[in-house]
């Protein structure tokens, strides 16, 4: 037996073993690689696709050159290309909080969205922004004026979301309901810039809760208690103008701010889900699906909530938290 020739092949067999080893796990290695690469521009693929793809074709417009007009230094958007982006991405994370994906097809027709920004030169942003929807005369496009305060650029404040939250929900033929208000600060305070909102990103029950002190004994206690009872209330936004208009006190910040706290009570309570099926009906017997006694026995379980509400902070703490937040953000 030539043993020298057994182990000569044995040593041999066992070389082409181990290159047959070698060679299958840099082929698994590189397979692995290709296949983490391939995986990793799948997801950029996708993510900018969510970026992107609103289900509507939009197109943005400006009445002015803000980005130069403005100092930039503070901007929230330093570039117009970031405003854009950020308009995008808050149209699909605010569709997709509120389950309206398929939001552009309340417009009729619509075949082009035109985004166009107008900047008040006023900081004093009363309003927090507002927005106007127009179908335009070819009757196959839609026109979205976004009025916003120039904070946007000089204090790092923005209420985009806040505005951009009515282009998803509003119906084109009036925005009138005070749920759709109190569902804009809300959804503004979950995803937006909170310090922007009229509570300053502070908790809202404490804020209105300590707000509504502050007038106990004011002439416009009276009027402030009737805009309580009317929350929720589906033409709510005619009741302030009964009032008329206060030299140091606006009703039309406090129906916001009451709203707000109805609606987070109701997302809280009841759900999200719930809630968006009262303000897609625009119709005030939803609410018994809530409450046997409809809006009104929301609101007094909604004012039941604010008698036993634990507030952590006095008027004077949030007036000085307002302070440091405007002092911090420029204001």
């Amino acid at each position: 037996m030539n043993l020298g020739g057994e182990m000569k092949r044995k040593s041999i067999l066992m070389a082409m073993i181990t290159i047959i080893a070698v060679i299958a796990i840099i082929a698994t290695v590189i397979v692995i690689k290709n296949y983490k690469i391939k995986s990793a521009e799948t997801e950029e693929k996708n993510r900018t696709e969510l970026e992107t793809n609103t289900g509507a074709n939009i197109e943005f417009s400006y009445f002015e050159d803000y980005w130069k007009k403005y100092d930039v230094t503070n901007a929230v958007y330093k570039t117009q290309a970031e405003y854009e982006k950020a308009v995008i991405s808050y149209i699909n994370q605010i569709a997709a909080l509120l389950n309206k994906h398929d939001w552009y097809k309340q417009y009729k027709g619509m075949d082009k969205l035109y985004i166009v920004l107008h900047v008040d030169d006023s900081d004093n942003s009363i309003s927090q922004g507002e927005l106007e929807i127009s179908q335009n005369n070819s009757k196959s496009s839609y026109t979205c004026d976004l009025h916003l305060s120039n904070t946007m650029f000089k204090y790092n404040r923005s209420q985009l979301v806040r505005v951009l939250t009515k282009l998803i929900i509003a119906k084109t033929e009036g925005y009138t309901n005070s749920l759709e208000q109190g569902l804009c600060e809300y959804v503004q305070s979950k995803l937006g810039m909170g310090i922007g909102s009229l509570n300053y990103d502070l908790d809202i029950h404490n804020y209105f809760i300590e707000f509504t002190k502050q007038y106990k004994e004011s002439p416009e206690s009276n009027n402030m208690n009737i805009i309580k009872d009317a929350a929720g209330n589906l033409n709510g936004y005619s009741l302030i103008y009964k009032f008329g208009l206060s030299k140091t006190f606006s009703y039309y910040n406090y129906w916001i701010l009451c709203n707000y706290s109805f609606v987070d009570y109701l997302v809280n309570t009841y759900g999200l889900e719930n809630v968006m099926k009262i303000i897609d009906s625009y119709d005030d017997s939803m609410f018994y699906l809530l409450n046997q006694n409809g809006l009104s026995g929301l609101v007094s379980d909604w004012k039941q909530f604010l008698e036993k509400y634990p507030t952590k902070m006095t008027w004077a703490e949030i007036e000085a938290k307002i302070t440091e937040l405007n002092s911090t953000h420029g204001g």
